[in-house]
């Protein structure tokens, strides 16, 4: 019985750090800093990109992250009506939500480390 709870706890443990599913910008959280990484599926950085923010995402509660891939129902929705440059992947961006719509924070072109991604966070400039 104690190993199916423990079991159990650590499934639990592992989806609450997966990233978000967003079908559209209302969606999405105002009260958060949300990382948007754009990749593609033989992409093998945009995976290693995702293991960091898992990482993160265990330490903050006010941090959501979100793989955005060219057939997410999002991703239409965010190249048409946002300044979202793709030219390499992973490229990535933290925003934040204010009244409905989102600010672009700051903007990450390729992997970055842990370090990097906690720098900007932790910072109050904006991009």
């Amino acid at each position: 019985m104690k190993r199916v709870f423990t079991l159990c706890f650590f499934i639990s443990l592992l989806i609450a750090v997966q990233a978000k599913e967003f079908n559209s910008v209302k969606e999405m959280p105002s009260n958060k800093d949300i990382f948007i990484m754009f990749s593609i599926p033989s992409c093998p950085w945009c995976e290693r990109q995702l293991k960091v923010l898992k990482k993160i995402k265990e330490n903050r509660d006010n941090f959501e992250y979100m793989k955005v891939q060219d057939d997410n129902i999002i991703y239409e929705e965010l190249i048409e009506n946002y300044a979202f440059p793709i030219e390499v992947y992973p490229t990535s961006f933290i925003v934040k939500k204010e009244e409905g719509e989102l600010h672009i924070r700051y903007e990450f072109q390729g992997y970055q480390k842990r370090s990097n991604i906690l720098k900007i966070l932790d910072s109050d400039d904006d991009f």
